[in-house]
């Protein structure tokens, strides 16, 4: 460094120290340029706290999503274990009402087992039944066939049994009592006679069976009903003939011992060769105005249209 340099330099200094004022005063302006720098500078630290608070909020936000995710998860959970829980116990309440409905079915075969084995044995009991009815109705048949083919010869002694003076003597018993005791012995037969028709707890099955046995019970009831009237009618029939031959006999003989009823010439061939035989009857009306006086054979002849 020179001299001049060295003595200028203070003045330079000098100038240089007037001169800083200068310049000071001349950059004030800058100074007042700070707020904006400083503005500037808080700009991004606005802009990061708004970033803070959205990150914030977003992460706030993602916890109330994961929460209610999780709480819908757990009713979710809540829900199938609780159908789960409900399925068990409908299929344990199944299980139950199967078994139940097996042991039930298992009962109502054996009974429908029983009532078809009962079915059976009634119904092969009523074959056999049938069958000897068939059996007693054929042998009965064939006895009155035989009987017919083979008549028994005439019998005319009537001896008397104790058997028929019984029971006339308890219908004179019977004629005697009043019409009180008839009904009273009247109901005490049909009671006795009469069985309770007991149908309680039958099936459709049974009680179809049970009305076919009543018709079938009230179809053989009919029908000795009927064979009885009948037989009834027969005896009535025949008693009245017998009546009325007890009469001609009677009258007969009157007739004989009087000395009339019979012509001389007329000759009975039956007394003539069965000792005891009653007399002949009048095939004639005693109402007729001309009683024929014919012989049989007489008559026979006549019908053959052949001399006598």
């Amino acid at each position: 460094m020179s001299d001049d340099e060295r003595g200028a330099s203070p003045e330079k200094e000098e100038e240089q120290a007037g001169d800083e004022p200068v310049q000071e005063e001349e950059e004030a302006p800058p100074v007042e340029e700070a707020p904006q720098a400083a503005k500037q500078s808080s700009g991004p630290t606005e802009a990061m706290r708004q970033m803070e608070e959205a990150k914030q909020r977003r992460s706030e936000r993602e916890q109330e999503e994961l929460k209610e995710y999780e709480e819908m998860r757990r009713a979710e959970k809540q829900a199938e274990e609780e159908e789960i829980r409900k399925l068990k116990e409908k299929k344990e309440r199944r299980k139950i009402e199967r078994a139940e409905e097996e042991k039930k079915q298992a009962e109502q075969r054996a009974v429908e087992e029983a009532r078809r084995k009962a079915e059976e044995e009634e119904r092969k009991r009523k074959k056999e039944e049938e069958l000897r009815i068939k059996q007693e109705s054929r042998a009965a048949a064939m006895k009155e066939a035989d009987r017919l083919r083979n008549p028994p010869k005439p019998n005319f002694i009537i001896s008397k049994k104790g058997g028929s003076v019984g029971n006339v003597v308890k219908a004179k018993e019977d004629m005697t009592k009043s019409k009180e005791q008839l009904e009273e012995e009247k109901k005490a037969i049909l009671t006795q006679r009469i069985h309770a028709l007991n149908i309680d707890g039958f099936s459709s099955d049974q009680l179809t069976e049970k009305a076919k046995d009543l018709y079938n019970q009230i179809y053989k009831l009919e029908s000795e009903k009927y064979d009885l009237e009948e037989r009834f009618k027969r005896q009535q029939y025949d008693m009245m003939e017998l009546a009325e031959r007890a009469r001609q006999m009677n009258k007969g003989g009157r007739d004989r011992r009087s000395g009339g009823g019979y012509d001389d010439d007329v000759v009975d061939e039956i007394a003539s060769k069965i000792p005891g035989a009653p007399p002949m009857v009048k095939l004639a009306s005693k109402y007729e105005r001309k009683v024929d006086r014919r012989s049989v054979r007489e008559k026979m002849a006549m019908f053959s249209n052949q001399p006598a």
